[in-house]
């Protein structure tokens, strides 16, 4: 009697678990829906978001020029043939994600409306240029790109070296041809590819890093003891890149790159003592530019003391910090705050016109937007069937990671400013293409043929 109990409660138990199974994918249908009730859900909160935009503007010049719509209707295409494409009968990959990054695309263009980045009309076109290119990469790559896809494209061994020369001629065209704005440095024409290195970077490492994973592993008490053959080719490959842009004197990109790679050895190798070295050395970086570059140099001191020079260097970190303290916990409201006051507020300081005018509250569900995109990326990699989709997610992950910290942190004083800008929230240009094309990769890995 007692067996056949067991017998009778084991199959009560399997049958159980098999309408658990069948019901959880009704469940998902039901509380997370894709396609057209995404993309209505998406334009209603844009159209609540934009309003109070439009009825000041209309208030101020009845005739609402087609260069304010045009930023609309380029994320509405967007969103329909993402949605499109992402339909749950042929794509196999995270609707998460792709919902999530159309989100974040549509508060960069409410804000950058409320700051007034595109009162421009069609004939500049580089006020739109990099956001339809940058869409339409990442809808190539949601369209044609898979994880087996990449995997093959970064097969061939005469890619890692392409993706090196690439690197390798960005930084040396900055070289001898850059000029340097507002600290930065651009070719002619205010075009800053550097942008480009970022993901070329990922894709080198994704491509390189699993050649060498025995003779990066090995480690002693902990302690990472790598191969001569391996240190001499990870020098080569990562050191030569990094040297040129610590001559470069890009301080945001140096730490940007030295932290995503050492993330990416990391999750190869499985020690987190290489994640403490790269710390390290990009701290050294860092002071190493300081002692070449008269501005990275003025950026720590103001860092460090801002009251030292409040109406001139210290002037853009103060307003910062008033605007944030202004918007308090709830903020003023949109078009109630004064963002205008902080110099350059659509690019490095979009985060403290978020902070005034949505508050505390509204910065807190923007990191936890921040927050679950991310994890999307990682939760992909930790699912990835090869050291190559696994590391290029990885990659991806970090570069936009750390892009965060580095902005957000810069924006609060709780780091030094480095110029670099807030994914998708800050104005377009080629960060917004780089932003985009590096999604467009992250949503092509989580894929499976």
């Amino acid at each position: 009697m007692a067996k056949g109990t067991k017998k009778s409660t084991r199959k009560k138990s399997a049958e159980g678990n098999a309408k658990g199974r069948r019901i959880a994918p009704a469940l998902a249908r039901t509380f997370f829906p894709t396609g057209l009730v995404w993309f209505l859900a998406l334009s209603a909160f844009l159209v609540v978001m934009a309003l109070p935009i439009f009825a000041e503007q209309l208030t101020e010049n009845p005739q609402i020029s087609s260069a304010i719509l045009a930023p609309l209707a380029i994320w509405g295409g967007t969103a329909i043939l993402a949605f499109w494409f992402t339909r749950p009968k042929v794509f196999t990959g995270d609707r998460l994600f792709v919902v999530l990054t159309l989100l974040l695309f549509e508060l960069g263009i409410v804000e950058q409306l409320r700051l007034g980045s595109f009162k421009q009309t069609w004939e500049i076109w580089r006020a739109y240029a990099p956001m339809l290119a940058g869409a339409v990469s990442f809808l190539l790559c949601i369209r044609f790109l898979s994880a087996n896809r990449i995997e093959r494209l970064l097969a061939p061994k005469a890619l890692k070296w392409l993706l090196w020369l690439g690197i390798m001629g960005i930084l040396g065209a900055l070289l001898c041809f850059g000029r340097r704005y507002r600290g930065g440095i651009f070719l002619p024409g205010q075009i800053n590819p550097t942008e480009l290195v970022k993901i070329f970077a990922v894709l080198l490492g994704a491509a390189m890093l699993p050649s060498l994973k025995e003779g990066l592993s090995r480690h002693f008490c902990g302690m990472p003891l790598p191969t001569f053959s391996a240190l001499i080719t990870l020098g080569f490959f990562w050191g030569a890149p990094l040297l040129g842009v610590v001559m470069v004197r890009d301080l945001g990109l140096v730490l940007i790159l030295c932290l995503t790679f050492v993330v990416m050895l990391t999750s190869l190798t499985r020690n987190p003592l290489w994640l403490l070295f790269g710390l390290c050395g990009a701290a050294g970086a860092g002071l190493a530019i300081c002692q070449i570059s008269a501005h990275t140099a003025t950026r720590f001191s103001i860092w460090l003391n801002p009251f030292n020079d409040p109406l001139g260097k210290g002037y853009q970190i103060l307003q910062s910090l008033c605007a944030m303290n202004a918007g308090g916990l709830t903020g003023t409201g949109i078009n109630h705050g004064m963002p205008g006051s902080v110099p350059i507020v659509t690019s490095d300081f979009v985060y403290a016109a978020i902070a005034e005018e949505w508050g505390l509250l509204g910065c807190a569900l923007l990191l936890i937007v921040y927050l679950f995109w991310l994890r999307c990326i990682f939760r992909a990699a930790s699912s990835a069937k090869s050291l190559v989709t696994q590391l290029a997610n990885v990659g991806i992950g970090a570069v936009l990671g750390v892009q965060i910290i580095l902005n957000i942190g810069g924006v609060t004083k709780a780091l030094p400013m480095t110029g670099i800008t807030l994914p998708f929230l800050s104005h377009g240009g080629f960060s917004l293409l780089a932003v985009f094309i590096l999604c467009g990769l992250a949503t092509a890995l989580t894929k499976r043929d």
